[in-house]
């Protein structure tokens, strides 16, 4: 097996047909490229839900470390267009973690929470062999919303824009700068590096996400393992539509180029927490409204057709389809420096 995320193949295989009971209130379950699942409340409201691991790397130290746990989750529950509220953690910590520690970590993990307006109503703790960072367990969120607000694969149509907030390897720079700031620090010019360390605090997509639904949207996904590239063949699979990507279009930052060239790995299918993917039939209104709130964003595609697949359309007019990564890049560079 690969590194990261299970593939869409084993997905299917394994998963997909082995759910437990069926359920006609459940709008949206698991699919491979969909951040949460739905389920209709019969009232005009829907229940948002999503599961990822506790994320903890304390060289980051621990309240740092805990910003970025809580906003993992968070920004995929905001892909669903429905703001989180509630959340529900399992902490399962090695035996190495100090109280000091713990307790910067659970202050952390509060103060993050209370910034987003989410609140913990249950959960686990405990300590024990076998378990190390950076997976320490299990985090939940939940949000309730309008109906007609969530973003659902079924929404999108042909002739939506597709939007990409804040460019590739958000996520991937923000990590290894701040892992590794003397390797860096060595190799880059200090503006250069100071740029792609403080990429940690761009690391979240919630408020891209919530902007956007705010004007209205059909489907967001965030663009994380498998990164960019990765992201827009799952919102074409997951919504059985053809997209067309301008090369032209797509924004790299300068910072992040130069930290993928360092440690050789393509931007473009790299992590990128902090990156956003859009669709949305009010293309321009979303782009002006995120634009305004300091959030960089570009329509670099649309949706064209029924195929599924993806087209990168060169400056010199000639397509290229757009494949989804086997394996995300940053991982093999993670474990090279560790």
């Amino acid at each position: 097996m690969h590194l990261g995320k299970i593939n869409e193949d084993l997905f299917n295989k394994v998963i997909y047909p082995h759910l437990g009971e069926k359920r006609t209130e459940v709008l949206v379950g698991p699919q491979h490229g969909v951040d949460t699942a739905a389920i209709d409340l019969q009232d005009g409201r829907v229940l948002v839900v999503k599961t990822d691991p506790v994320f903890i790397v304390p060289q980051f130290g621990f309240k740092k470390a805990a910003w970025f746990a809580v906003h993992i989750l968070a920004s995929d529950v905001m892909t669903s267009g429905i703001p989180p509220q509630y959340a529900v953690i399992d902490l399962n910590l090695p035996p190495k973690i100090k109280d000091d520690e713990f307790e910067e970590m659970w202050i952390g993990i509060h103060e993050a929470l209370k910034e987003i307006e989410v609140m913990v109503v249950g959960g686990h703790t405990g300590v024990y062999e076998g378990t190390d960072y950076p997976m320490v367990g299990g985090f939940t969120m939940f949000g309730i919303g309008e109906k007609e607000k969530l973003g659902m694969s079924s929404k999108v149509r042909v002739g939506d824009s597709v939007i990409m907030t804040k460019g590739p390897a958000i996520e991937a720079t923000g990590l290894l700068t701040n892992l590794y700031p003397e390797y860096f620090k060595q190799r880059l010019d200090k503006e250069t590096f100071n740029e792609a360390y403080n990429m940690y605090w761009k690391m979240s997509c919630w408020k891209d996400g919530l902007i956007a639904s705010r004007i209205g949207i059909h489907l967001m996904h965030d663009a994380t393992e498998g990164g960019v590239f990765g992201a827009l063949t799952e919102v074409a699979r997951a919504s059985g539509k053809g997209m067309n990507v301008y090369e032209d279009k797509l924004f790299i930052n300068s910072a992040v180029r130069e930290v993928t060239r360092l440690v050789n790995i393509d931007p473009w299918i790299s992590i990128s927490e902090g990156t956003m993917i859009i669709v949305t039939d009010k293309g321009k209104d979303v782009r002006e409204a995120l634009i305004k709130e300091g959030i960089e964003a570009e329509i670099i595609g649309e949706i064209v057709d029924q195929s599924g697949d993806v087209k990168l359309v060169k400056i010199d007019g000639s397509r290229v389809k757009i494949e989804h990564p086997l394996e995300d890049p940053f991982w093999r560079a993670f474990f090279r420096f560790s």
